[in-house]
């Protein structure tokens, strides 16, 4: 568990340490000492505790102490957290029983493995490795369960559709269950998926719900829950609502992504979770046309008269021939009324049917396809749109669809009638390239960006690179910003000034990059120029963070 009132210091922890590697995984955080004695009362699966000694309400000393009543089951090992000004405290901590301390300035991944596989080893002696590996396995069971929820046929697999409510409700109970949908705005890696599941179970913990996180695919999450301490409608959903509120802007403000949440209607009994399940997932889906940062309860789902789906597709099947018709007219802005008439129609009548949408527009990318073969040329010739039809699937919103394929039609117009000809003078292209990126280099620049500055599809200008210069755009934009730090190093900048000059986020993602493009930190890089004593003099009169 994480304790620190600092959630950027707690994100940070999720981002830094591939904790699967270590066989460790964050299963709470708190944000003060009170949050994090409740939580280590109420369960025995916390093996390590990673714990700031500065925090408001019960700090780290005091906690350290509080811990020393828990039964043995629950008593975690304590790794401080801790700035240089803490020495005295840290000197404390050690006396009420710390395993180690780590410094906050110097906490990267150098600095860190050793003390958490030095903890881990301690464990093992203990004999807490079985215990936890028995916790891992509880965790992994309800996983394929859900699973089985959602893709079990119930009218031909009754009994097993009874032996997964019946696991389900031994977990949760049969009161007041709650299934609940969360779709996030972009697909998650896995490491960032992983706080992102922690995020929602410690803010579910916190409420007091009884729950199981489980992420169906890289888009989506279920939470399944239930509220058995509650009686009325009312109050479960005012609940409900507000929990799903700090989740939203937990994950918006401190891991950029943005969700929507679909939340199924409030049912006890033993056989409604997969029901539950598959409306929450039908709710959420109203985002495709409704956007993100939204909450869908039954009562936003609108039943829809059955529209003439048949006409409706010979109507925009003969908009798309028409669109194509244009595209190969040397006139922009005749295609582009078209294709603004076709979707104003396409939005009015198949609006909250997402998958005749995707259907519609499935044939229109096929009509797409025909004219480049028309034209010689196959998808992923000088596009970046190799695998279009999966691509289409990549986009969760509405208008982000609608964006996307005019941008394919825009680069097919644009090859018709300008790239074609110039597709023999790859030289002049790339160094047109390169003069924006040494232009741009110190801001937010992508591959993206300089394609439509050059005026060709980002995979074209991808692979002209690699055959023009030796190296991939990502790499020579990371060569020269890296270049240019040690420039910078070298007239005597700080450490920390560096990132933003140079186009980086963060001083620590910075760090990282410079130490895997160089082989050392910038902290040494600078040493090595006879600079390192003014640097941590600097950093001890300027004092770290708390």
């Amino acid at each position: 568990m994480i304790v620190d009132d600092e959630p950027i210091v707690r994100m940070t922890m999720y981002q830094m340490i591939v904790w699967k590697e270590l066989d460790m995984e964050i299963v709470a955080e708190a944000n003060d000492g009170e949050e994090a004695f409740a939580i280590l009362q109420s369960r025995n699966d916390i093996d390590i505790l990673l714990l700031d000694i500065q925090m408001p309400k019960m700090n780290g000393i005091e906690l350290l102490g509080a811990i020393q009543s828990l039964d043995a089951m629950k008593k975690p090992i304590p790794i401080i957290l801790s700035a240089y000004r803490d020495f005295s405290y840290v000197r404390e901590a050690f006396l009420l029983g710390a395993f180690d301390y780590i410094v906050k300035v110097d906490m990267d991944e150098e600095h860190m493995l050793p003390v958490l596989q030095k903890a881990r080893q301690k464990l093992e002696k203990l004999g807490a490795s079985n215990d936890s590996q028995v916790i891992h396995e509880e965790k992994v069971g309800p996983d394929k369960v859900i699973a089985g929820l959602l893709t079990l046929d119930i009218q031909s697999n009754v009994m097993a559709y009874a032996r997964i409510v019946s696991e389900v409700c031994n977990w949760l109970g049969e009161i007041n269950q709650v299934a609940v949908a969360v779709s996030l705005s972009s697909p998650a890696e896995m490491t960032s998926k992983n706080a992102i599941k922690q995020t929602i179970k410690a803010e579910m913990d916190s409420a007091v719900f009884k729950h199981i996180v489980y992420d169906e695919n890289p888009n989506e999450i279920f939470i399944l829950l239930t509220v058995p301490q509650l009686r009325s409608e009312i109050m479960i959903r005012q609940l409900i609502h507000a929990t799903l509120s700090l989740i939203k802007t937990r994950l918006e403000q401190y891991m950029n992504v943005r969700v929507a949440m679909g939340i199924s209607d409030i049912v006890d009994g033993r056989k409604h979770w997969q029901r539950l399940m598959n409306q929450a997932r039908s709710l959420v889906s109203l985002s495709f046309f409704e956007g993100y940062d939204k909450f869908f309860y039954p009562e936003s789902e609108i039943k829809l008269g059955k529209e003439t789906s048949a006409d409706l597709r010979i109507k925009l099947k003969a908009n798309s021939m028409e669109i194509v018709r244009l595209l190969q007219q040397e006139n922009e802005a005749q295609w582009e009324l078209e294709f603004d008439r076709s979707v104003k129609l396409l939005k009015e009548k198949a609006k909250w049917d997402v998958h005749e949408t995707r259907l519609i527009l499935t044939d229109f990318l096929w009509e797409l396809g025909a004219l480049l073969y028309t034209q010689d040329v196959r998808w992923g010739g000088v596009f970046d749109h190799c695998h279009p039809f999966e691509q289409l699937k990549e986009f969760h919103t509405f208008e982000d669809t609608i964006v996307w394929i005019k941008q394919v039609c825009s680069d097919i117009y644009r090859y018709i009638h300008e790239l074609g000809p110039k597709a023999n003078a790859p030289y002049s292209i790339v160094e047109k390239a390169k003069e924006f990126i040494q232009q741009h280099y110190c801001e937010e620049l992508s591959l993206s960006m300089v394609s439509q500055w050059v005026g060709v599809s980002e995979n074209y200008l991808s692979r002209l690179f690699m055959k023009n210069v030796g190296e991939s755009f990502v790499q020579y934009l990371t060569n020269l910003r890296i270049e240019e730090s040690k420039r910078l190093l070298k007239k005597g900048y700080k450490i920390i000034d560096l990132s933003e000059k140079i186009g980086y986020v963060n001083a620590e993602h910075f760090s990282r990059v410079f130490k895997k493009v160089t082989g050392v930190s910038p902290k040494v890089y600078r040493e090595s120029l006879g600079l390192g004593s003014e640097m941590k003099t600097d950093q001890i009169l300027k004092g770290p963070s708390g």
